[in-house]
């Protein structure tokens, strides 16, 4: 193999392990903790940075009204800031 394919194979390489690298930072997990509200059919958590819509299997109706933490991967999608739900713990009363 000539040195101009070795040298395209690395650069097509390198850039693959750029993509896959920079797309997991930004599926870092976060926790965000607020109170569970409905709008419309839609269950979203009211936290002091802001409302996420909540997606994902964890997410019930019986949680309304409920001051929770949630761990999840947010993203933003159609001007709203939206968490895929991984897990979420009901915060008690202090």
């Amino acid at each position: 193999m000539n040195a101009f394919k070795k040298n395209i194979i690395v650069t097509m390489v390198t850039a693959f392990l750029v993509v896959v690298a920079g797309s997991g930072m930004a599926m870092a997990e976060d926790s965000i903790t607020g109170t569970i509200t409905e709008k419309g059919e839609v269950l979203v958590l009211d936290a002091a940075d802001g409302s996420y819509v909540l997606e994902g299997s964890d997410v019930t109706a019986d949680m309304v009204g409920k001051k929770v933490t949630v761990t999840g991967t947010v993203a933003e999608k159609e001007d709203a800031k939206v968490i895929n739900v991984l897990s979420m713990k009901e915060l008690q009363d202090q």
